[in-house]
């Protein structure tokens, strides 16, 4: 853990440049919406767009289009979407109005959804143990570890304090292996273990479950994790 004095230093240094504009983004779709999805980071390779990345994070969330998704599936594949197709059947579980494809194309994560999705680190890497010279002479980091104690230390807190301040009626994190990481962002205190490996924490409306692809959240998963949240809220 980095001690304050460290913080303040690295913070002068860091949050001087496009780092500043990275931390800052909050997320994608309607953060007044009553369901949150956290995730853990992008999956997109910001060094490849990094400038056309700046811009569109400038913001402070951004909106998806309507169709979006699809035009993206279409480009890059259905593996593309794994993470949408999830949210999507989550959401729809919740509230049944449509089938899960069509809100996903037409609905998930736009300026009027009922949804919203963060994630705790705020650089899109192709994996999560990516650690490239680019990021490092970028983002004056001296390796992974810092950036990510750092971000540990400061993003993790205002992140926090903007889910207080918007007050979504329930937050879903998906990730399991990154537990840890959703329990100290949202200082999550006495959990739950249901079968199926999901993790909730009803006093905060929080749930921890594995990481949204076909393999990890399967037709039963989805289901337990709708019912959990129904169990603590009124949907």
């Amino acid at each position: 853990m980095l001690k304050e004095d460290e913080i303040r230093d690295k913070m002068a240094h860091i949050m001087n440049n496009q780092f500043k504009i990275l931390s800052n983004f909050k997320g994608f779709g309607n953060p007044i919406g009553k369901i949150w999805f956290v995730g853990i980071e992008e999956a997109a390779d910001f060094e490849s767009d990094f400038e056309n990345i700046i811009k569109r994070y400038s913001k402070e969330f951004v909106p998806l289009k309507v169709y979006s998704i699809k035009e993206d599936a279409i480009k890059y594949g259905r593996h593309y979407t794994k993470v949408y197709d999830i949210m999507a059947k989550i959401i729809v579980g919740l509230y049944p109005n449509t089938d899960w494809k069509t809100y996903r194309n037409e609905k998930l994560l736009t300026a009027d959804s009922n949804e919203f999705q963060m994630n705790l680190y705020p650089l899109g890497k192709k994996n999560t143990n990516l650690w490239t010279k680019f990021y490092q002479d970028t983002f004056g980091f001296k390796n992974q570890q810092e950036y990510i104690s750092f971000v540990k230390e400061t993003r993790f807190k205002f992140l926090n304090e903007f889910r207080k301040i918007k007050n979504p009626s329930f937050t879903i994190c998906f990730g399991k292996t990154y537990g840890d990481d959703f329990k100290k962002a949202f200082d999550l205190q006495k959990g739950i273990m249901s079968e199926l490996n999901i993790e909730y924490f009803p006093n905060e409306r929080v749930i921890i479950t594995p990481f949204f692809d076909n393999r990890n959240m399967g037709k039963e998963r989805i289901n337990k994790t709708i019912e959990i949240i129904k169990s603590l809220i009124i949907v």
